[in-house]
């Protein structure tokens, strides 16, 4: 029988203490592009109630959920969705009439299911949400701020598929088809499955013109030159309106220099029945689902107050972090910037105090261990350099990478109050 008690459960996971230190470093690159476009930093309860999620905009499907309940017998779940919960905040306690408000987040997210089928049920997104800010200019921010925090991240190739699903619902409106065959048209779109697109509209009453575009919208790809030509009394003007957007979006983002992370997907139609307007996800090599997704959701905040144009996005960090470690641009280095060793602890203590005091990771030794000992530690934990302090107050200083010593006494070394004055001997900038 299994040991329980040493594994994590399904789908989670333990992130050691390298990946976890660049992940915290990743996710506060990303936050610092966030805070640059002027987004705010905010959060909500991991626990959330039930109900905020079974909304007609909000819905997400239950199985989905880890729910449980609470001392009232209320039904509780782990926020599957961070938007949602955002939506709530800002209909119930920032509708003060002045906008845009710009939020941004970090934080944990658990789901059963992940529809992107990376096998996680429980991962870490940062994101933005715009609120009360409607049209193109507001859509292509949200994608340029995702633009800047996935280069900032050093991902250096990707790349923005745009679509929209108002786009998809105009032509659905032509056809005459039920909400279910729609839904199920929608999930052969999203595949790219011409064949089942061809397939399932046999028999049905669409137009034979409408039926052959349905049947091409998965080779609509690539810049805006696929938007020419397009027959608007074929596809109507709700279609034709959503083109618009599309394209004014593309043309901006194109015009403040991302011409070459953009392209723009019709067939994109993922979350048709949340979103309202553009969407668009990140994908990049080396990774089996997108990095990042968003869209125009208006109205989720009509759930919990009043209804306001939302747009935003989420990058997934975790996925980020795979992607980023498997192309090799995560950090190669992670430790200490000094090992010090004394043969009092007062007095170790107080040089790592003075080295923390000028910037610098220190650590204490804590065992009588000198020489070999402390470089293997040393090495083991990527130190960079080795303090040892005498009896005599004598100071080693040993620059591992150059093995170079440099020699000082106690009293030079804690010379002005505020800390180390030895610069030359350990080469801070």
């Amino acid at each position: 029988m299994a040991d329980w008690k040493l594994y994590t459960p399904e789908g989670t996971q333990d992130v050691l203490p390298k990946q976890c230190a660049y992940k915290a470093e990743l996710e506060a690159t990303i936050a610092s592009v966030f805070e640059r476009f002027g987004y705010h930093v905010a959060e909500t309860p991991i626990l959330q109630f039930y109900d905020a999620f079974d909304t007609q905009d909000g819905k997400i499907p239950q199985e989905m959920m880890y729910k449980f309940f609470d001392a009232q017998g209320r039904i509780l779940v782990l926020r599957p969705d961070i938007t949602t919960c955002f939506a709530r905040m800002m209909a119930s306690k920032m509708d003060d009439g002045i906008y845009p408000k710009r939020l941004h987040y970090c934080g944990k997210v658990f789901r059963y299911i992940d529809e992107f089928a990376s096998g996680q049920r429980e991962f870490c997104q940062a994101g933005i949400e715009l609120y009360g800010a409607d049209g193109d200019v507001a859509d292509a921010e949200v994608i340029a701020c995702a633009i800047e925090a996935l280069l900032a991240a050093g991902l250096e190739k990707f790349q923005i598929e745009i679509g929209q699903v108002e786009f998809y619902k105009g032509i659905i409106a032509q056809t005459g088809l039920t909400n279910e065959e729609s839904e199920i048209l929608c999930g052969f779109i999203d595949k790219k499955d011409a064949l089942a697109i061809s397939e399932f509209l046999k028999g049905k009453k669409v137009d034979e013109k409408l039926a052959a575009f349905l049947e091409e919208l998965p080779t609509l790809f690539g810049s805006a030159d696929i938007l020419s030509g397009m027959d608007a009394a074929l596809l109507g003007s709700r279609a034709m309106a959503a083109l618009n957007n599309l394209k004014n979006v593309y043309d901006l983002l194109c015009a403040y220099g991302y011409e070459e992370y953009v392209s723009i997907d019709l067939s994109l139609v993922q979350g048709i029945n949340r979103y309202t307007g553009i969407i668009f996800k990140g994908i990049t090599h080396g990774i089996g689902f997108s990095v990042c997704s968003g869209g125009r959701y208006n109205g989720l905040t009509g759930e919990f107050g009043n209804s306001l144009s939302a747009v935003g996005m989420a990058i997934g960090t975790d996925r980020l972090l795979t992607v980023l470690t498997r192309q090799q641009n995560g950090s190669d280095t992670l430790g200490a910037d000094f090992l010090v060793s004394a043969t009092n602890p007062a007095t170790a203590y107080q040089v790592v105090t003075a080295l923390r005091d000028s910037g610098y990771c220190a650590e204490q030794a804590l065992s009588d261990e000198t020489g070999d000992a402390l470089l293997r530690y040393a090495e083991a934990n990527n130190i960079q350099g080795i303090i040892t302090v005498a009896s005599d107050g004598k100071i080693k200083i040993y620059n591992i990478s150059l093995d170079e010593t440099h020699e000082t006494d106690l009293e030079t070394f804690l010379i002005h109050d505020e800390g180390c004055n030895c610069d030359a001997c350990h080469g801070k900038d």
